[in-house]
C-alpha cells in the first residue's frame, strides 16, 4: 500500500485508518505547514503557527530524520494535546533538510470546522471585542477567549469566560471582530449562535449573552437552562 502511494508525486490519500496520507518534498529550511498549504493540503492551524495550539499536528512516517529536532516547547504542546505517536510533529514548527516526506494528517485535524455555518458562530459585538482585547492584553501568553458552560447557577448552566493560553486539538475556533473565541466540544451545543455584548448598568458594566439555545435565563443573565 505504501509503495503504491509513493508512486504519486504529491497529493493526498485516505489511508485505511482514516488518516490523510501525503507525500511531498521539503526543501532545506522550508516550513512544513507552509509547504502543505502551498500544495493545497488543508491542515488546521488555528493559532496561525504561533505554537499556541496543536491543531496542525501530523505524523511523519518517512523522512523524520531529515527534519530539525523538535524544541522543548513543541514537545510540551504535543504532550498537552495527548499526541504520543512516534513521529508526531507540529507542522508549523517542522523545518526540512531537502528530503522527501510521507506524513499522515489525523482525521480530526483534517476535518476541523474552518468556517462555521450561519447560525452556529459565536459573535462578539464591537464593544465586547474591545473589552476582550483589553483583557487579553493584560494576560501575557493569551491567544484567545475561551467560552464554556458548566452545570451551575439557578437555571442549570453557568457561562464561563476566560483568557486561553492554548487552543486544544478538539476546540472549535471562531473569529469575530478580530478576537478568537474557542469553545470545547461539550459546551458548543449549548452556546452555538450566541452573541456576546458588553452593556452598561449604572456605574458598572457586564457581559450579556444573547443565546438562542437558552429556554430560560436567570435574572443576572449569567446562568440559563435549555
Amino acid at each position: 500500500m505504501v509503495e503504491a502511494i509513493l508512486e504519486e508525486p504529491c497529493g493526498g490519500w485516505r489511508s485505511p485508518n482514516g488518516m490523510a496520507t501525503v507525500k511531498l518534498r521539503l526543501a532545506a529550511d522550508e516550513n512544513l505547514l507552509d509547504r502543505l498549504l502551498e500544495q493545497g493540503v488543508e491542515v488546521a492551524h488555528d493559532c496561525g503557527g504561533t505554537l499556541a495550539c496543536a491543531t496542525c499536528r501530523v505524523v511523519v512516517l518517512e523522512g523524520l530524520e531529515s527534519l530539525e529536532s523538535a524544541s522543548e516547547d513543541e514537545l510540551d504542546m504535543l504532550e498537552r494535546a495527548s499526541t504520543v505517536e512516534p513521529g508526531a510533529r507540529l507542522a508549523c514548527q517542522a523545518s526540512g533538510g531537502d528530503a522527501d516526506l510521507v506524513i499522515e494528517i489525523p482525521h480530526d485535524a483534517a476535518s476541523r470546522i474552518a468556517a462555521p455555518s450561519h447560525g452556529t458562530a459565536i459573535n462578539l459585538s464591537p464593544s465586547a471585542a474591545r473589552h476582550f482585547a483589553a483583557q487579553l492584553a493584560r494576560h501575557q501568553g493569551a491567544v484567545a477567549v475561551r467560552l464554556a458552560v458548566r452545570p451551575a447557577g439557578c437555571s442549570g448552566y453557568k457561562y464561563r469566560v476566560d483568557p486561553a493560553e492554548a487552543i486544544g486539538p478538539q476546540d472549535v475556533v471562531f473569529a469575530s471582530n478580530g478576537i478568537r473565541v474557542v469553545v470545547d466540544p461539550e459546551s458548543l451545543p449549548h452556546v452555538q449562535g450566541t452573541t456576546l455584548d458588553v452593556v452598561q448598568e449604572g456605574l458598572g458594566r457586564r457581559l450579556r449573552f444573547d443565546n438562542p439555545n437558552a429556554a430560560q435565563t436567570c435574572g443576572c443573565g449569567e446562568s440559563f437552562g435549555t
